[in-house]
């Protein structure tokens, strides 16, 4: 794929004029990456700033039992990492390629030298980390707070929102998803999200073809209960 063009898709530099995207170009690397393999740990975490293009990534938290707890998605367009002078994460963070990914990955070095010559990418950073902690305190809060269906219907509306497309009544999730994964975002488990989503179907609440579909507005209505 031509990294060029990768990178003139990522929102974050959706502004910038094609003579700043070659450089950006010649100080990152193009890095594909496999479904399910984890790039950053606690144990592993890189001073680096990655640019989400294509596929999925969770970020979670793991507590002391081994309990996974999903702090967000990140779909193409997003940026994730850490240099000494911007966090887009923590140190406690995992992120988990949930598809096949392309990142490029921009060193703590070469970013910063970058960041100094180009202040307006600064004030995008500023909104990037404004709107992820408002997403973050949201999804918290749900997941905290809700039994596990509401927490299911939450996490696949907000999925929704991120990736899919509305058609009538009807908005689609267009990214693969297994119920292990649905219930390992949610904090639950595999046998529990099964058969919610069974009854969820049966309400006529959301459906499954190539991928899972959620009525938007039944659910915004049970949502708008809580």
């Amino acid at each position: 794929m031509d990294k060029l063009l990768l990178l003139s898709q990522i929102s974050l530099f959706d502004e910038l004029p094609m003579d700043e995207l070659k450089v950006i170009d010649e100080l990152s690397e193009m890095k594909p990456v496999r479904k399910g393999t984890l790039i950053l740990t606690p144990d592993n975490p890189l001073k680096a700033l990655f640019l989400l293009k294509e596929g999925q990534v969770r970020l979670y938290r793991m507590n002391h039992h081994g309990k996974q707890f999903t702090v967000d998605v990140l779909t193409g367009g997003n940026i994730f990492g850490e240099t000494s002078t911007l966090a887009l994460t923590d140190d406690q963070i995992y992120a988990e390629a949930m598809a096949d990914t392309y990142l490029c990955v921009l060193g703590k070095r070469e970013f910063e030298n970058f960041i100094e010559k180009n202040p307006k990418i600064a004030l995008k950073f500023i909104n990037i980390l404004s709107n992820r902690l408002k997403e973050i305190y949201s999804f918290s809060e749900k997941i905290a707070l809700s039994d596990v269906k509401y927490r299911l219907l939450y996490l696949l509306q907000k999925l929704s929102e991120k990736t899919g497309k509305r058609k009538k009544e009807w908005q689609t999730i267009d990214m693969k998803l297994t119920h292990a994964d649905m219930a390992n975002m949610i904090g639950s488990t595999r046998e529990t999200t099964s058969a919610i989503l069974s009854q969820l179907k049966k309400e006529g609440i959301i459906k499954k073809g190539l991928r899972f579909s959620i009525h938007a507005d039944k659910t915004s209505e049970i949502l708008e209960e809580l």
